[in-house]
């Protein structure tokens, strides 16, 4: 009686205590082995846990060995029954110890309680080579995935039960002293991060858009999403302008889906958009990320500290995009040997056209900046702080830093101070990023010539002073003469 019972009892661990939601597979016996209740019956017996990444695999399915992962940790406890402050381990060759195990196995994951108890020590073991093999008394084990190690699982292995032995199914008969368990987990797949190259706004203070891909896991066991937000920690020279967010082809809405930190930046999902996520799982979240760029710094900007957050694992973005920004000033002068400055010269400034050529004089709209001159020659640019220096784009990469990037525009002087004329110069000027590559322009007008004069200045008056000297010296002459004629005469 005693022993049928037992064959009973351990038969159902191999239908219950090893059942775990498709996410194990169960490896059999290399031999049969006898009952533990048996003469010469083994006991200790081992478990061994293959751990891989990805889907569960379907019955008699064998998991790829390529998707198996180093470092994860286990935890194995011995299950056992309380008398007083004692935990002692289940004696499977007693069959009134089994009361209530259906039940226990059908709590998993849910670790013992009620008159059953984990007995302490617990062995602790992480996979090497994707491995790890437990040897262990016979008995009934509450098994846990611990730690996941550097892997970025979204959804562990739930824990769960297993007997030592366990009773072999199918075809098999007897008992199975070596149990192979091969959970999967799901690994989160990175975000990417991408810049918009078109670049349409090209001063500082203007707008650059990033697209964010993140790809939504799939989770094991029939499980949903509690939890799931995207951060983007901004470069400081950026301020945030809006999001547009969307997952399998729906749009998603602020407010309903997704509130939106601007701190950060982090968007946090909401109960309705958990319920997206849910339905779009092995699919990406797209996000275009709207941002000002609103100063220059050494010029090359980052995007690079993202990362996203399903069901509290997080896992940060690589790729990284960079924009760059240089700067441009103008002094105004005069063509005097001092260099006077002027006030009151208007300049523009235009992009290129398609062949990178500047025309002779400046287009009749399209400027991308406009600035005058002050009072010290400075031209202080409209809409510009500090006004004195253009902020101009130079270029975007996709992922990584450029090793000299740069960009050509042109600058026409669009109006010249009054009495002055403007003097042709090189208006083809090339931006290199950061602040100490400041493009420094000077730009000279010439002084209009005034009319000629009449000569009532210095010039004329040495000339009178001159002329009536001759004169004098004329008449002093005239009266010399005519002393000595009268003198003669005498």
């Amino acid at each position: 009686m005693k022993r049928n019972s037992l064959r009973r009892l351990l038969a159902l661990t191999g239908t219950t205590a090893l059942a775990l939601a498709g996410t194990v597979a169960l490896g059999t016996a290399a031999h049969a082995a006898v009952g533990p209740d048996q003469r010469d019956a083994p006991t200790e017996g081992t478990l061994t846990i293959n751990k891989y990444s990805g889907s569960p695999v379907g019955a008699g399915e064998t998991p790829d060995p390529a998707n198996l992962l180093d470092g994860v940790e286990f935890t194995v406890s011995q299950v056992g029954t309380k008398s007083g402050d004692t935990c002692s381990p289940l004696d499977l060759t007693d069959a009134s110890q089994w009361k209530g195990l259906k039940a226990l196995f059908d709590s998993a994951p849910v670790a013992p309680k009620g008159d059953f108890c984990l007995v302490k020590p617990a062995a602790v073991q992480s996979t090497v080579d994707g491995t790890t093999t437990f040897d262990l008394a016979v008995g009934i084990y509450f098994v846990e995935e611990t730690d996941p190690g550097s892997h970025n699982i979204v959804s562990p292995v739930p824990s769960f039960y297993v007997s030592i032995p366990t009773a072999e199914t199918g075809d098999g008969n007897g008992w199975n002293y070596n149990v192979v368990a091969d959970p999967k987990n799901q690994i989160m797949d990175l975000p990417s991060k991408t810049i918009e190259t078109d670049q349409k706004d090209l001063v500082v203070g203007d707008n650059v858009a990033w697209n964010i891909t993140v790809p939504v896991p799939t989770l094991n066991n029939n499980e949903t999403f509690t939890t799931a937000s995207v951060r983007d920690v901004l470069d400081s020279r950026l301020g945030y302008e809006s999001s547009a967010l969307s997952v399998n082809g729906t749009t998603l809405t602020e407010g309903t889906h997704y509130t939106v930190d601007t701190d950060g930046v982090t968007w946090n999902f909401t109960k309705d958009g958990l319920a997206e996520l849910d339905k779009a799982m092995g699919e990406n979240l797209s996000i275009r990320l709207v941002t000002s760029v609103n100063s220059v710094g050494d010029g090359s900007v980052p995007n690079d500290d993202y990362s996203s957050e399903f069901n509290g694992s997080t896992v940060p973005g690589e790729k990284v995009p960079y924009t760059y920004w240089g700067q441009l000033s103008i002094f105004k002068h005069d063509d005097s040997r001092s260099k006077l400055p002027l006030q009151g010269a208007e300049f523009k400034v235009f992009e290129t056209d398609a062949q990178g050529v500047c025309a002779a004089t400046a287009p009749a709209d399209g400027a991308l900046a406009t600035g005058v001159s002050d009072k010290d020659g400075a031209v202080q640019w409209n809409n510009v702080s500090p006004a004195s220096v253009l902020g101009l784009w130079v270029a975007n990469s996709e992922d990584g830093p450029l090793s000299d990037p740069e960009r050509v525009y042109c600058v026409y002087e669009t109006k010249v101070p009054a009495g002055h004329t403007a003097v042709p110069f090189e208006n083809k000027v090339t931006i290199k990023p950061g602040e100490a590559q400041v493009f420094d322009l000077d730009v000279e007008n010439a002084r209009n010539a005034g009319p000629n004069l009449p000569l009532t200045g210095a010039g004329g008056t040495l000339a009178l002073t001159i002329g009536g000297l001759l004169i004098i010296a004329a008449g002093l002459a005239t009266i010399t003469v005519a002393k000595r004629r009268k003198a003669a005469a005498l």
